[in-house]
Order: C-alpha cells, then sequence, then structure tokens
C-alpha cells in the first residue's frame, strides 16, 4: 500500500479563459480560496511527491483512455455535514468523467478514497462552505445569477502544496486525453 498524503492530488481543471466567475464566488464563500485552484477532484488524498515518478506512467495511461469531453457548469448543488454545507457547481455531463475516474481506479485503486462515499465518486467543483441555514437562501441567489459556463477539458493534472507558493496547490504535471482522429 502507497503512502497517502492530503498534499497532493489528482484534479481537473477547468481552462483560465472560464474561471472568473467560479472564481468571483469562490473568493466570497470558499476558506480553501488560496488553497486551492478551481478543480473536479479525482483523487485525493494522493501519493507523496517522491513517489511521482513511479505513478506518472499509470495516470498517463488513464488519461489516454479517454478523449477530450465538453463540460457545462450550470447548477449549483451542496452536500451537506454536520456542522456545515459545501455548495459545488455541477459538471455535466457527468459520463466522461466517470469514465476517467474509473480508469483512474483501475491503474491506481490503492487510491480509492473518492470513491468510497456512500454514493460512490460525485464529480464536482467546490465553490464554498456554509451554514445550513444560510444554505437554501445563497444557492437560490447565486442559481439565479449564474451564466452558465461550457469548457472543454483536456487533460488530468497531478498537483502539490507547495511551501515555495505559501503551501498553495501548484500543477506538477499534466497528462492529455487522447486525441483521436
Amino acid at each position: 500500500m502507497s503512502n497517502k498524503t492530503h498534499t497532493t492530488a489528482v484534479v481537473l481543471i477547468p481552462p483560465e479563459t472560464v474561471q472568473p466567475p467560479i472564481q468571483a464566488i469562490r473568493r466570497v464563500h470558499d476558506r480553501n480560496f488560496r488553497r486551492w485552484m478551481p478543480h473536479i477532484t479525482l483523487l485525493y488524498p494522493f501519493a507523496e511527491r517522491q513517489d511521482f515518478t513511479t505513478i506518472t506512467p499509470a495516470l498517463a495511461k488513464a488519461a489516454q483512455q479517454v478523449s477530450p469531453f465538453s463540460v457545462q457548469f450550470a447548477r449549483f448543488d451542496a452536500f451537506k455535514h454536520r456542522k456545515s454545507c459545501t455548495m459545488f457547481l455541477v459538471p455535466e455531463p457527468k459520463d466522461d468523467i466517470l469514465r476517467l475516474h474509473n480508469a483512474l481506479m483501475t491503474h491506481l485503486p490503492d487510491y480509492d478514497d473518492t470513491a468510497r462515499f456512500a454514493g460512490g465518486f460525485h464529480p464536482h467543483l467546490s465553490v464554498g462552505q456554509l451554514q445550513h441555514r444560510s444554505l437554501q437562501t445563497e444557492q437560490q441567489r447565486l442559481q439565479t445569477e449564474w451564466q452558465p459556463i461550457q469548457c472543454e477539458l483536456a487533460h488530468l493534472s497531478l498537483i502539490y502544496r507547495s511551501p515555495e507558493t505559501d503551501d498553495r496547490f501548484v500543477v506538477a504535471e499534466q497528462f492529455p486525453f487522447q486525441i483521436r482522429s
């Protein structure tokens, strides 16, 4: 069993061109705004940085099992926890993300934490944490103002928290999806 750490992850990062409206919400609501870029988590916790070289071939193989795909962020939803809620944008359709996650599980079965939730793996892009009492009002307000975002995802990213960047996550490597002709 490989060591896991909360300082690395495998994620999908929407292109920077579509990030401003997402970041506007995260700046207000997400306590992790400075630490994480907007992302959809695939594997977390993940491998220690010193294990990256042995693990990257599996990431490359998994990435080659899917083609670039388009998602839309049109709808907000939330996970309710005991003391708070996590509000997120729903990437739709989610079939390609699920296919990619399954490919990752095939190649890296030790890193199945994101698959262990009651409902299984649930693709989402977190935009903030809210108290139960303010969730419905805030979610409705944001939904009313929101302009759906469409973007293409063409690679997965291996990220790590870097002491050089004030403990913010940075991209270590990107793995392109297979371009089918």
